[in-house]
């Protein structure tokens, strides 16, 4: 079900803006632009802390070297992107991602509630391979619309495939985790793949853990459908230096509780009948062609393991 109300004004909102000398430096994403577009659009006005992670993520010029390795990773192999940004807000992730991609060949579709767009296509008008497109959480409508509007997987000089799905610091209040699963699984599903020629897209999720308690439900019910690793870093190591250990990537402190993620959706699931209801959706109804309950552990044995590896 898509979402029925605005959610970027929950009861009691009282945000702030996010300073950093990133956004601090473009007039469009300072705290002035913040201040005002908070005002205008709610949560969706403010950059939030897991965008900054994501960015240092794609930046090509890191000194860090990751694994998996970024799709904008500086090499002259790779394949056209095609990647669409579930509740870009301000754009402020997807202007610095259309800085590193190659206009004639890669396209980022920023997407968000159509209210919201409108700040969107103020913020990336001047943004090469851009493009702001409506799509509400859970709106197949919206999905379906995006698909045929740029051709996706249409036979023709045109055709695009879809590459990657972008999600920064999405998976915060609980009535939006549902909603927020069956978007990723419209864009996983037919006809952006089919179980026999072509891969899924990636799923790239940057996350800070505010509230676990409230958000596990998520990441018990995303599991099922898909298969996720965590993002590991290390700085390059030059001839004659001694490798550098992997461990979790995360730019803030060691105490930052900050994930990268990417995942791919699981290939049986794409036999799997979507549930329509939202609790049911969470609680695992429909997975594995069962009508039970079940939950997956994956991110919990992230956790357990403490994501350091030698």
């Amino acid at each position: 079900m898509a979402i029925a109300q605005n959610p970027n004004f929950p009861s009691g909102l009282d945000i702030h803006p996010l300073g950093s000398a990133v956004s601090d430096s473009d007039a469009r994403f300072d705290s002035v632009a913040q201040e005002d577009a908070i005002k205008a659009y709610g949560i969706a006005g403010r950059i939030w802390e897991a965008s900054h992670a994501m960015l240092a993520y794609l930046d090509p010029t890191s000194p860090l070297e990751f694994d998996p390795p970024p799709p904008t990773f500086a090499s002259t192999a790779r394949g056209p992107i095609t990647a669409i940004e579930l509740g870009s807000g301000t754009g402020f992730v997807a202007a610095s991602v259309a800085e590193w991609l190659r206009p004639e060949s890669d396209l980022l579709i920023a997407t968000d509630l159509p209210d919201v767009c409108t700040l969107l296509e103020m913020n990336l008008r001047a943004s090469p391979a851009v493009l702001v497109r409506p799509l509400a959480w859970g709106s197949e409508e919206h999905v379906r619309s995006i698909s045929d509007q740029l051709g996706l997987l249409k036979n023709g000089p045109h055709s695009r495939r879809l590459t990657h799905i972008l999600c920064s610091d999405l998976i915060y209040f609980p009535t939006l985790l549902a909603p927020l699963l069956r978007s990723l699984i419209h864009l996983t599903s037919a006809p952006f793949v089919d179980d026999t020629s072509l891969e899924p897209p990636l799923v790239l999720l940057s996350y800070k853990m505010r509230s676990l308690p409230k958000e596990a439900p998520f990441w018990s019910a995303f599991g099922l459908w898909f298969e996720f690793v965590p993002v590991l870093a290390r700085h390059r190591s030059t001839k004659g230096e001694e490798e550098v250990t992997w461990s979790r990537f995360s730019p803030g402190d060691a105490s930052d509780e900050t994930f990268v993620l990417v995942a791919r959706r699981r290939s049986e699931s794409l036999k799997w009948t979507v549930p329509e209801d939202d609790p049911a959706l969470l609680s695992g109804v429909g997975a594995y062609l069962s009508e039970s309950p079940k939950s997956d552990d994956q991110f919990e044995q992230l956790l357990l393991m403490g994501m350091d590896v030698s």
